[in-house]
């Protein structure tokens, strides 16, 4: 067995060794790599496929915490969810396993304008639903019309997309101005195109009088590689789609079932489960560890693979003193943001690194990056290599001009690596500023939701202990999954730990944190009560090519500075997989392609 120092040691060349990788995968594209290919960790086993038989396969059992609260796949928009939506319904786009820097043709060939404001879609010939019927641009209009009638986070992806059928396999989708981020967009799994006329049949509708949902948590109407066999609060049921003419999926029938990382430990383990996917670091460790023995030799089938993951792990503070009077106080927030040590929160939970911004090392625009560069700046191949340790720079670059970039302007000497570094004394300074006398401040979130495997209460306690140190008195307020996230997605949470996972690998995706937009207003975070966070925001929002990182990077340092958010850490995900699974395809956005599975 390892001891400390050494298992230390291996944890922080995993992650190291995971962001050279993501430094040589970076690109000045309109996407880019958000997540690296799984590597498995030292001392687990690599498992071999199980010899074919001539008897029929057993379901593939996966394991996960269960998020989503529908199957209908507009509606959904949860980890579980995305992973089930993306087996039973086909997107316009998609990313395949070897190259997830670009969207690829899903069940449309695609054409974006030279000025991003207009895309032409043409449907495969030969694409049909699981009933027969065929794919018709009279379908995409109809789901994506549907979604930006039912409203919620995916009509605010589309946005002001205009849809036009211009014959029955050749669309166009329209913006008022450039939109290089719709391609992406449209990959994801709340875009899975529905057979209209079953919909239609049983409920669906382009407005608040849908209500397909109830007919769709039972049966699907896609033309994924699976169909709907069962489902309930517990269970997923899968099987693989009578008119499915892709790649055959290796298992017949998949069973997903909800279970927290304890029961998926224990389950993967005995070979009750064949893919676990919450596993905390501490999890994963334990059971590499039990998968050899003496010398290295095999003692367990099992094999566990950690990859750094495009989550970002953040504290929410809102801005409406009528929610609580203490996170709406400029100064009392700023005493926040002084006093969370990032550096020590990452080390705290294993196999992380410390949040730099809202947005995780992999995707354009990243604060930080092995080289110093933002991620997405183009770099020589002599700037590849990785320092021994993430650096922790200051709060703003070395060298870099306080006047805010505009979009088109370039860098000739990359910034430094940049995180804010915790300064207590400027912490406990701004509390006294702010009136603060000890009052307790609630801090909530869903305790049955890890991040990335990492037990949120863990999280919160650390977060506890440090504000403490500067004077204030936080109460870990945790609550089940469903009724904390109606909390925050209502914006009614006050102080609140939360994760944020790309809907898509770009950029632009995390303008969610601006004012006005999706999380900003979670948090109160109101159109023009920033004027200059604003204008950095339109700033990246119309950045074009290699002038995007730069246009990215301005904007989160502003964001660092004076908004309601608190960016801790970029954790890493931990699966496990048994001996019937040697290839695990995952993706950012949908977890694991459950037909990719072999």
């Amino acid at each position: 067995m390892r001891r400390p120092a050494a298992r230390r040691a291996h944890r922080a060349a995993r992650v190291m060794g995971l962001l050279t990788a993501a430094a040589l995968l970076t690109t000045t594209a309109c996407t880019t790599t958000p997540e690296v290919t799984p590597t498995s960790t030292t001392g687990t086993v690599t498992s071999t496929p199980t010899p074919s038989t001539t008897g029929p396969i057993e379901p593939l059992v996966v394991e996960t915490v269960f998020d989503h609260s529908t199957l209908d796949p507009t509606r959904q928009y949860d980890r579980s969810g995305s992973m089930l939506s993306k087996a039973l319904y086909q997107t316009l786009t998609t990313y395949d396993g070897a190259d997830q820097t670009k969207p690829q043709a899903g069940l449309a060939e695609y054409t974006l304008s030279p000025e991003g404001n207009w895309l032409t879609l043409r449907l495969r010939n030969g694409s049909v639903f699981s009933d027969g019927s065929a794919v018709t641009s009279d379908d995409v209009v109809f789901t994506l019309e549907r979604a930006k009638g039912l409203g919620g986070p995916a009509a605010s992806l589309l946005g002001n997309v205009a849809v036009r059928k211009v014959n029955d396999r050749t669309l166009t989708l329209t913006s008022a101005g450039a939109n290089f981020a719709l391609p992406a967009i449209l990959a994801n799994p709340a875009f899975g195109i529905l057979n209209s006329r079953l919909v239609k049949a049983n409920g669906g509708a382009i407005g608040p009088g849908d209500t397909a949902d109830e007919w769709l948590a039972t049966q699907s109407a896609g033309s994924g590689p699976y169909v709907l066999s069962g489902a309930d609060d517990k269970e997923v049921r899968l099987t693989v789609s009578p008119t499915w003419t892709g790649a055959q999926p290796a298992f017949p029938e998949v069973i997903v079932r909800d279970a927290d990382p304890a029961r998926q430990v224990v389950d993967i383990t005995s070979g009750a489960a064949d893919v676990v996917l919450d596993l905390s670091p501490a999890q994963a460790d334990g059971i590499a560890e039990a998968a050899t023995g003496a010398a290295g030799s095999v003692q367990s089938p099992v094999s566990v693979m950690a990859a750094l993951s495009s989550t970002t792990a953040f504290l929410l503070l809102h801005r409406d003193p009528a929610v609580n009077a203490w996170t709406g106080n400029a100064d009392f927030a700023e005493a926040v943001r002084l006093g969370v040590d990032r550096e020590a929160v990452s080390t705290a939970v294993h196999d992380a690194i410390p949040a730099a911004g809202v947005i995780p090392v992999g995707i354009v625009g990243a604060l930080l990056a092995p080289t110093g560069t933002p991620t997405g700046v183009p770099t020589t191949p002599s700037t590849l290599t990785a320092p021994a340790t993430p650096a922790v720079g200051p709060t703003t670059e070395p060298g870099a001009s306080d006047a805010t970039p505009t979009p088109g302007a370039t860098t000739t000497a990359p910034p430094q690596p940049v995180v804010p570094v915790r300064d207590l004394a400027g912490a406990r300074a701004a509390l006294a500023r702010s009136g603060y006398k000890g009052q307790p401040v609630p801090l909530t979130f869903a305790r049955d939701l890890p991040i990335q495997g990492v037990p949120t209460a863990s999280v919160a306690a650390i977060i506890k202990a440090q504000l403490a140190e500067v004077g204030i008195t936080v109460t870990p307020t945790p609550l089940p999954a469903a009724a904390a996230l109606e909390r925050y997605r209502a914006g009614r949470d006050a102080f609140s730990l939360w994760s944020w996972n790309p809907d898509y690998t770009d950029p632009e995706n995390y303008l969610a944190f601006a004012p006005g937009g999706l999380v900003g207003d979670r948090a109160g975070w109101d159109l023009g009560a920033d004027p200059d966070v604003d204008t950095l925001t339109d700033a990246a929002r119309t950045s074009v090519g290699a002038d995007r990182p730069m246009a990215y990077a301005a904007w989160q340092r502003e964001l660092n500075a004076s908004g309601p958010f608190v960016p801790l850490f970029q954790p890493s995900s931990h699966l496990a997989h048994g001996r019937r699974v040697s290839e695990l395809p995952t993706n950012p956005v949908w977890t694991l392609d459950l037909a990719g599975l072999r």
